[in-house]
């Protein structure tokens, strides 16, 4: 714990240490240091959820403006982690296969360096690799799958450096997990390009401002792995997907035999890898799963075509009603006869395989322009709902030919 936290090196090994139990190690990155309350709340979250040792590593010396020299030290720190892990192995007898190098940004980077060099580490974590100066650059320079047996990364500040991004979007291990998309997190603003500036300059500014300038996307991925940790009603279940439209449109919730992966500290090696989407709520809330859903509306002939907000809600086998939802708003057409299919991603309570009816509502958009195009009533057969936390479809239908501002049940069929 906080408390008995000793400074160790690779020759003075403390007693705290236990080879027999598994590893993690926690590093930071640009401007950071091992006293940051994220850090602190990480290795505290790792110790209460499984006996183990967890060693946070400080740079702070070497991590400072000019961002330039904070990158050409990560190779440094790099091969001092690797010497301390390969020293615990050859003294200590503790197994490559025991340690988890988890690094933020530059420290994502360091971690590959380490692993470069310890034969048989079991896993790397990067959250949120830093993009500047290791972007689409040879694997020897950055972190790449031949780092570790696991690499897994959680990109959260993807944009390209033009766009004030200090993340990346290239895959870097075996799986590669984009939460929203990976480039911006709900209600996080992108980062400014003045901070930008500063960190491609020699320009000292005030940290805390700094801090402040990348608090949100870019640490959006260490608050998702945190959360992930301890919360096991958060599973953070990830799909397989070419695209963010593609898994936005609901085209990617169907996972393979290997079975569905998750984003974050319970991510497994075994089950799905490559690039894997998901929806999250705001970095900024207290909780941030979700759970995702593809719901498949066919609609009948009664109407012509119908444009405006869509509601769903849902009914469970006990009884339970969840909060209205919207499903679609003005965003598409529905035409007579057509099947559309819709992502609906809900921070809410988990609803399972256990939804007995489904609930629609339609109001006509009111759009003076255009609104005269639309039918103000609309018309569903069949509805299905696919959840991607269970691989679970269930299809309902209708009890009433015509759908308006006042919610229609549709029930399981």
């Amino acid at each position: 714990n906080k408390q008995d936290g000793v400074v160790i090196r690779y020759d003075t090994l403390s007693q705290l240490y236990k080879p027999e139990l598994r590893t993690k190690f926690i590093v930071h990155g640009f401007l950071h240091n091992a006293n940051k309350k994220w850090v602190l709340d990480m290795k505290d979250a790792l110790l209460k959820v499984e006996d183990q040792n967890v060693i946070t590593v400080d740079w702070s010396k070497g991590n400072g403006f000019p961002y330039t020299q904070a990158t050409a030290n990560t190779q440094i720190v790099g091969a001092e982690i690797a010497r301390l892990v390969n020293s615990m192995i050859a003294n200590k007898g503790a197994k490559a296969s025991d340690f988890h190098l988890i690094g933020h940004s530059l420290g994502a980077h360091i971690m590959g360096y380490a692993g470069s060099r310890i034969k048989g580490l079991a896993r790397i974590t990067g959250l949120d690799p830093a993009g500047p100066y290791f972007e689409n650059t040879d694997p020897v320079v950055r972190l790449d799958p031949s780092d570790a047996k696991y690499v897994d990364a959680i990109h959260s500040d993807g944009s390209s450096t033009l766009q004030i991004g200090l993340g990346l979007m290239q895959p870097l291990g075996h799986a590669d997990f984009y939460p929203n998309g990976g480039k911006v997190q709900p209600n996080c603003p992108q980062t400014s390009d003045k901070l930008i500036n500063a960190i491609f300059n020699l320009i000292s500014l005030d940290i805390n401002g700094v801090e402040e300038g990348i608090g949100c996307n870019h640490m959006a991925a260490v608050t998702y792995f945190q959360e992930s940790i301890e919360n096991a009603n958060c599973q953070y279940t990830a799909f397989q997907c070419d695209s963010k439209d593609n898994f936005d449109n609901g085209k990617c919730l169907t996972c393979s035999s290997k079975g569905c992966n998750r984003m974050g500290y319970w991510s497994d090696p075994a089950k799905e890898s490559g690039s894997l989407f998901l929806k999250t709520d705001s970095p900024l809330k207290n909780t941030f799963c979700m759970q995702n859903f593809r719901v498949k509306l066919a609609s009948n002939t009664k109407y012509n075509q119908a444009r405006g907000t869509f509601k769903i809600a849902f009914k469970t086998a006990n009884g339970d009603t969840s909060k209205q939802f919207v499903l679609d708003d003005s965003e598409t057409t529905f035409k007579s006869g057509s099947t559309n299919t819709k992502l609906l991603s809900i921070a809410e309570t988990r609803v399972n395989n256990l939804i007995e009816s489904v609930y629609i509502s339609y109001t006509k958009t009111t759009n003076f322009l255009s609104s005269w195009l639309y039918d103000s009533s609309w018309s569903f057969s069949t509805i299905e709902v696919f959840s991607g936390d269970d691989q679970h479809n269930a299809r309902f239908c209708s009890t009433s030919d015509t759908i308006q501002s006042t919610f229609v049940e549709f029930k399981k069929c």
